[in-house]
C-alpha cells in the first residue's frame, strides 16, 4: 500500500511545528514580526488536515471504517484534541484565522548568566538593588476543552496522534 503522500502531510506538518517552536523561542530575546507565528501555525494545520482527507479518498474502501474502530481507542481528551485541530484549521482557512490567543508572561532574571532557549543572557545588577530584570515574553495558547494549552504543545500531542493513526493504519493493513 502507497501512502506516501500521507507520510508527506506528516513530514510537512512537522517542518511548520519544527518553525513555531523555533520563532517561540526566539521571542524571548528579539520580538520579531508576530505575524510570522500565525503563518507557522496556519501551514502546521493544513497538511494536518489533510492527512485525514487523503487517507478517506486515497484509501476510501477501507480507511472509513478503520478510522471509526481507530477513533474509539482514543481517550476523550484525545478525541476533543483532534476535533479541536479540524475545527480551528477550518476557522483559519474559511473565516477570521485561528482561535489561538497572543498573550505575555512575565519572567524574571536575577544577577547571573541564564541559558535561555534562545540565548545566553548575563544579568548585573548593581549592590542594593532588590530584584533582576523583568521580561515581558510573547506567549501563544489555545483554549480546549475548557483547559489553556500552550500552542506549540498542543500542535506537538496532535502530530503524534497523527503519526500514531498512519503507522497504526499501515500496520494493520499490511
Amino acid at each position: 500500500m502507497d501512502i506516501e503522500g500521507v507520510e508527506k502531510k506528516l513530514r510537512e506538518a512537522q517542518f511548520f511545528l519544527n518553525k513555531m517552536i523555533k520563532h517561540e523561542r526566539w521571542t524571548f530575546v528579539v520580538f520579531g514580526d508576530k505575524d510570522y507565528f500565525d503563518f507557522y501555525l496556519s501551514a502546521f494545520l493544513n497538511p494536518g488536515r489533510t492527512v485525514d482527507y487523503r487517507l478517506r479518498h486515497e484509501q476510501e474502501e477501507i480507511y472509513p471504517t478503520w478510522r471509526t474502530g481507530w477513533d474509539a481507542t482514543l481517550t476523550q481528551a484525545q478525541q476533543g484534541l483532534i476535533k479541536f485541530m479540524v475545527d480551528d484549521r477550518n476557522v483559519e482557512v474559511h473565516r477570521s484565522g485561528s482561535s489561538r490567543r497572543p498573550g505575555t508572561v512575565n519572567i524574571e532574571l536575577g544577577a547571573g548568566t541564564h541559558q535561555l532557549k534562545s540565548a545566553t543572557v548575563t544579568v548585573a545588577i548593581p549592590p542594593g538593588v532588590p530584584s533582576g530584570i523583568h521580561m515581558q515574553v510573547p506567549t501563544y495558547n489555545f483554549t480546549i476543552d475548557g483547559t489553556e494549552r500552550k500552542v506549540t504543545e498542543a500542535c506537538g500531542e496532535y502530530l503524534a496522534l497523527l503519526k500514531q493513526m498512519v503507522a497504526k493504519f499501515k500496520a494493520d493493513l499490511s
